[in-house]
């Protein structure tokens, strides 16, 4: 049997909504759920020791696994920001691109784009919704009124 259009379209759509769940997390992350009240947080899981970097591999060896694990990136060059919260220590630990930082500004926007992108992009998108509002209803006027004008002769 083969599938149709709107199977795939449905397989497709679930396919992304399972990789949806898992962006923002580290290759080292396995298994952890999304924990309520905060975006891009995580806890419950266990870490993949293999795939730390060597900053990260001494943390875990010397702290063990984290309780939660949050995701950000930094203001300035956009670099993907880990969290690493030991609640029982009431100690974090911060990862710039896997390398240990003591300090780190954060935006929660995780977006790989910086503030100033991201309004340039907006405003594209917006300019481009009126310039297609405005293309679509003289596309509609002149095919509504054609005839009333003297388009159709």
């Amino acid at each position: 049997m083969q599938a149709t259009p709107w199977q795939r379209l449905c397989a497709l759509g679930i396919l992304l909504g399972i990789l949806a769940g898992c962006i923002g997390q580290a290759p080292y992350m396995r298994r952890w759920e999304v924990t309520d009240g905060a975006l891009y947080r995580w806890s419950g899981g266990s870490i993949k020791a293999d795939r730390l970097s060597a900053d990260e591999t001494a943390v875990y060896n010397d702290l063990g696994t984290p309780q939660v694990i949050r995701y950000f990136r930094s203001i300035d060059t956009r670099q993907r920001v880990y969290e690493w919260i030991y609640l029982d220590r009431e100690q974090v630990v911060w990862f710039v691109d896997r390398q240990r930082v003591d300090y780190v500004t954060v935006d929660d926007n995780t977006s790989g784009r910086t503030k100033e992108a991201r309004e340039t992009l907006e405003q594209k998108a917006v300019a481009g919704g009126v310039l297609g509002a405005v293309i679509g209803t003289v596309a509609a006027g002149m095919v509504l009124f054609g005839n009333t004008i003297g388009l159709r002769d």
